[in-house]
């Protein structure tokens, strides 16, 4: 094969597509897939580096003939945007904790993640609540929806809970939300939920700063949606508020 017939539209598929899978392979193996899309979505991922790979090699086969159409940009402007948009995010510092706190550290600890959580979900949402209710992440979202559903079910009951600090527009300085990140497709989606705590050391705590909340639940009229109607939602009255290292804590909840 000369190198002058060798078609240029061809070397550009077969570029951008190596340029995917690599990337593709690139986060599942430094573990950033469940950072940005439900582990149950990895994968479908994965597959797609795959077939990308396997369509370059096709490419490559038929470098010197030319397409019967030239591409469009519209082909590799996305591609190549959700690369760098999704590179810039996975090695951002906020991915350490706050609001983009980094997911499982794998594939396979993943699906070993979501088997767990299936079982000590399904032991949660039975039963009387215990009088002291510690959340981890197994059971965080059975029993934050069980809070959420029936606050005065809880209403006396003892709570730890870890998260990270985030405050509400126009609340006071000694309220704050104590949450965690929920994704339920991938990081478009991700939205903070969490609870309502209050005391005097919630003051001298940082935006996104990581905690552990120890106090009495209780049930407020709260806003929660945004759309202008209170409703009743659990409540932590603060008997102690601390800095913790995140560790090993995951501050993103799967909800399935």
């Amino acid at each position: 094969m000369k190198a002058r017939g060798i078609s240029p539209s061809r070397v550009a598929r077969v570029a951008t597509l190596l340029s995917f899978s690599f990337f593709v392979s690139w986060l599942a193996q430094k573990g950033k897939l469940s950072a940005i899309v439900h582990p149950r979505m990895n994968p479908w991922i994965e597959l797609s580096g795959v077939i990308c790979l396997a369509l370059a090699f096709f490419q490559l086969l038929r470098l010197d003939r030319r397409p019967r159409r030239s591409d469009p940009s519209t082909f590799f402007v996305p591609i190549t945007f959700v690369m760098a948009m999704t590179f810039v995010f996975v090695r951002s510092g906020t991915l350490a904790a706050g609001r983009f706190s980094a997911g499982d550290d794998s594939l396979a600890a993943a699906n070993a993640t979501i088997l767990r959580r299936d079982n000590a979900a399904s032991s949660a949402s039975k039963g009387p609540l215990p009088k002291t209710i510690v959340f981890d992440d197994d059971r965080y979202w059975t029993l934050y929806n069980r809070l959420y559903d029936s606050p005065p079910e809880a209403r006396g009951h003892k709570i730890v809970v870890q998260g990270f600090i985030d405050r509400p527009a126009g609340s006071p300085g000694n309220v704050a939300i104590v949450g965690r990140n929920m994704m339920w497709c991938c990081s478009a989606d991700m939205a903070v939920i969490g609870f309502l705590a209050r005391g005097a050391e919630v003051g001298g705590l940082k935006e996104s700063e990581w905690v552990e909340a120890s106090g009495t639940l209780d049930e407020i009229d709260y806003d929660i949606n945004g759309d202008g109607k209170a409703k009743k939602v659990p409540f932590i009255e603060l008997d102690s508020v601390k800095r913790v290292d995140k560790g090993s804590t995951s501050g993103v909840i799967f909800p399935f």
